[in-house]
């Protein structure tokens, strides 16, 4: 098992950084300041949002990814593509993808077997990989019977829901925040872990994909006139009043993630997209009991970009990977869902990540094994470039109008079929992939998010201290871990 924990105490640590005695003023400067016992009470009351003292809040629809307005549109995700076009046809068979997608059984068994052995390709990691596949979205159809559809539940499971108008009750009423709280409960019961909301306004329409490959021939369309949400074989309507969005979170597995890339890794990125499914149709099937609707998407690519509802609704930041990076434990995957239960609206947050990708680290470009990953300084508004691949097609799957580190998702495949992974090597090497096992994170947090000047230090002292994906001669360790193995994997 990886070293998480150092003699170096608490006071050592600060000494070593400078944050004591006149140094102390750079974290003491930002620190909250309450008038009275009743001040300070009053930040620890029953919410649904917690940021700590040293996240702070943007202006609304403000994240730390500046966005042109003007250029940034709603992504047509039904030509979300990583792979036709993008390469050649003899790359294409270099890397495996056509025996990956159409290879007979024959094939299939002889790539498995070929892998048997190998750290992290055992035979317990491979039935792992298997059992903790998704099975969730595939057994949700609609009323037309088209499988992995999403958008308003399997229709035999929510037709068993019955609404307090069916019973003669009227339908639940709350405020915003309450209501907040209240799926904030619910959610974490299901499996999940946060909740941000927004409203549903120019801005965040853009947010949501035009359609999505899944189902190609049924848009996503704003609906005015209509009171419930409906589909039809050519689209998926959502009423334009009285629209609110719910973002929620859900966790991986830290453990597996820095076993990347593995079958145990891949095992795990499964089971998050099982998890994140499940507890999609158990909020349909809640909000309908309450007599309100609640629309969504599968997983991938899903009904909108999740980490720009994640960073617009202020759950973290885009990293240099472009995912949204939380500023609590690790890269939590969000979902973005539609509801006309009346909800609250959140701002972007700010708690370094942007200034300390820019400033001092590269560590996940630096690990990728493709360069998918832009090694560029500052973010651009350039989308993804590789010169070594002439069939290149980033609009494919890169969406115009953010200034960031645009992935080459194309790139990125092309090493999950190299390694028969979905890799998850940048996750599980990025410097805020933490357990906040140690207090020395509670006190590094508070200073990159405040300033920039020990950014490099502490990249320093993340690669000093061993921290990102454990050495291959560690990964069947998963297999005895025993009761060190959180419930469901999270800790």
């Amino acid at each position: 098992m990886q070293g998480f924990h150092s003699a170096l105490s608490r006071r050592d640590f600060m000494k070593g950084i400078g944050l004591t005695g006149a140094g102390f003023g750079i974290a003491a400067a930002t620190a909250p300041v309450f008038r009275d016992l009743d001040e300070g009470a009053s930040t620890a009351a029953n919410t649904y949002k917690k940021n700590p003292w040293w996240v702070k809040e943007r202006n609304y629809c403000d994240p730390t990814t500046p966005i042109d307005w003007d250029v940034w549109k709603a992504f047509d995700a039904t030509h979300y593509d990583y792979i036709g076009g993008q390469y050649s046809d003899e790359y294409l068979a270099q890397i495996g993808i056509p025996s990956v997608l159409n290879e007979s059984v024959a094939k299939r068994h002889e790539r498995i077997t070929s892998r048997l052995g190998k750290p992290g390709y055992s035979m317990q990691d491979w039935a792992f990989c298997q059992g903790a596949k998704n099975v969730t979205s595939s057994m949700c159809y609609n009323e037309f019977g088209q499988g992995r559809s999403m958008f308003l539940g399997d229709k035999k499971m929510m037709d068993e829901v019955m609404t307090p108008e069916q019973i003669g009750l009227a339908k639940y009423e709350g405020t915003p925040e309450y209501n907040a709280l209240m799926l904030k409960s619910a959610i974490r019961f299901f499996g999940g872990t946060d909740i941000r909301c927004l409203p549903v306004d120019d801005k965040t329409k853009r947010v949501l994909n035009i359609g999505e490959n899944q189902h190609p021939d049924q848009p996503y369309v704003w609906e005015d006139g209509i009171s419930w949400p409906y589909e039809t074989r050519t689209k998926r309507a959502i009423p334009n009043q009285n629209a609110h969005i719910l973002v929620f979170s859900y966790n991986g597995s830290y453990d597996g993630t820095v076993r990347s890339p593995s079958w145990i890794s891949n095992g795990v990125a499964f089971n998050q997209c099982l998890s994140g499914d499940a507890i999609q149709l158990y909020l349909q099937r809640f909000v309908k009991g309450l007599g309100y609707w609640l629309v969504g998407g599968d997983d991938f690519p899903g009904i909108a970009s999740y980490p720009g509802a994640g960073a617009l609704s202020g759950f973290g930041e885009i990293g240099r990977i472009g995912h949204a990076v939380g500023w609590d434990k690790w890269m939590r995957c969000t979902r973005l869902m539609i509801t006309n239960l009346p909800l609250p609206a959140d701002n972007p947050i700010d708690f370094g990540v942007v200034s300390f990708c820019t400033t001092s680290c590269k560590k996940c470009a630096e690990f990728c094994p493709v360069s998918a990953i832009k090694m560029d300084q500052e973010p651009s508004w350039e989308l993804a470039t590789d010169p070594s691949n002439p069939y290149l097609k980033p609009q494919n799957f890169n969406n115009p109008g953010r200034k960031t580190w645009y992935l080459n998702q194309a790139g990125c495949f092309s090493n999950w079929c190299l390694t028969d992974t979905f890799c998850g090597i940048c996750m599980g090497e990025c410097v805020f992939n933490k357990l906040a096992d140690s207090s020395i994170h509670e006190i590094v947090k508070p200073v990159i998010a405040n300033t920039t000047l020990l950014d490099g230090f502490f990249f320093n002292m993340d690669k000093a201290f061993g921290y990102g994906c454990l050495p291959e001669d560690e990964w069947e360790d998963w297999w005895t871990l025993g009761e060190k193995m959180p419930i469901h994997g999270i800790g």
